[in-house]
């Protein structure tokens, strides 16, 4: 669950950093280089985030709408730290 909640917050960091700074600067910038680095990094990261969403589901750690809740957080701006925070209160629970 641990690596589960480092995965979310990795990814929900690289996503903001394509919005909030490789896009800007594409595209206010004229630098389009930024996206061309930020975007494969995050979607090396979205990718690790689903292999341990996947894993946890296989392991029983989630269940089925915490998998589909993890998922839809994933392509929100701010939805990794929610999910981060979710597995948290999760963790704790157990």
């Amino acid at each position: 669950m641990i690596g589960l909640m480092r995965a979310a917050r990795l990814e929900a960091l690289t996503l903001l950093a394509l919005f909030c700074v490789a896009m800007p600067l594409k595209y206010a910038a004229g630098i389009p280089q930024a996206v061309s680095l930020m975007g494969p990094l995050h979607g090396l990261a979205f990718m690790v985030f689903l292999w341990f969403v996947v894993r946890s589901w296989a392991e029983g750690l989630i269940d089925g709408i915490g998998t589909l809740r993890l998922c839809a957080g994933a392509f929100l701006p701010f939805g990794g730290f929610v999910n981060e925070r979710w597995l948290r209160r999760q963790l704790q629970d157990t």
